[in-house]
């Protein structure tokens, strides 16, 4: 089957004159017009219901089952318009949950029914067309996955610093020159992975400088006044030059895009789970 033709307005025709699609075999005005191409000779039908039956040599279940589908296309295509006509037009808040998607998701692979459901959002948006009821609680229902999950992942995070500050405390004490090597290795890994994602990031935002203590004694403050272990200082290209503690590069939504603070936060996580 090359294709379904369907006619809306057939049923609103009653005397059906001028009706957009008939059966090519019996001349039946139609809703719903059957397009095959023979494999054998290319030849193109345009046929009815039945006499698809007849042509085709396929059982009324199946076209039943065809049909079921293109109802249900007209149907949601048919509510869609609806609402567009009673005023209703992609919503703010449908905006501002696709740009939290969107912030959050990017190059993450989503899976196939939510990049469909992403690219539609995308297109309704250009048009500025309402999006269907379903498709809008799905929409929401993603963005609940993403903040739950965001949170699993913060709680993960902060249980992992619990047990390693509870490690820390058991440590056998180290000695003066321990300390010192163990300082110095901090200093030279942090200036190296600054100059790494520095070299690799598209943002204006660069690191400026890094301070970290091997015993997690408390170095500087973040904006918001936690004191901790390890701040980050970053410069923007206007010479604003702010600190952070790991939470905060990306709790703060001060760093753009959030890719980066995403991978600050990330990497300094691991080099301080290694010490």
């Amino acid at each position: 089957m090359n294709r379904i033709n369907v006619d809306p307005l057939f049923q609103k025709m009653g005397h059906h004159e001028g009706t957009k699609y008939r059966c090519e075999a019996c001349n039946r005005p139609l809703k719903y017009q059957f397009v095959l191409r023979s494999l054998n000779d290319q030849r193109v039908y345009k046929l009815g219901v039945s006499c698809f039956l007849s042509y085709a040599g396929i059982s009324q279940m199946t076209v039943n089952g065809i049909q079921s589908h293109v109802n249900a296309a007209s149907k949601y295509r048919d509510q869609i318009i609806a609402r567009y006509k009673t005023g209703k037009r992609f919503l703010g808040d449908e905006i501002n949950i696709l740009s939290f998607i969107v912030s959050h998701l990017r190059n993450q692979e989503v899976d196939d029914d939510h990049r469909l459901l992403y690219e539609k959002a995308q297109l309704f948006k250009q048009i500025d067309f309402p999006m269907h009821p379903d498709d809008n609680r799905a929409l929401r229902a993603w963005k609940r996955e993403i903040v739950i999950e965001e949170q699993k992942q913060q709680r993960l995070l902060e249980e992992r610093q619990e047990e390693e500050q509870r490690l820390m405390t058991q440590a056998k004490p180290l000695t003066k020159q321990q300390e010192e090597s163990l300082q110095n290795y901090v200093i030279i890994q942090c200036n190296y992975i600054a100059n790494e994602l520095n070299k690799n990031s598209n943002s204006e935002w660069k690191i400026e400088s890094i301070r970290m203590s091997h015993d997690c004694s408390v170095v500087g403050s973040c904006i918001c006044g936690k004191g901790s272990s390890l701040i980050v200082t970053l410069k923007n290209g206007n010479g604003l030059a702010l600190s952070f503690d790991l939470d905060g590069v990306f709790a703060h939504s001060v760093v753009t895009p959030q890719l980066f603070a995403r991978q600050i936060q990330g990497t300094f996580h691991g080099l301080r789970s290694d010490i």
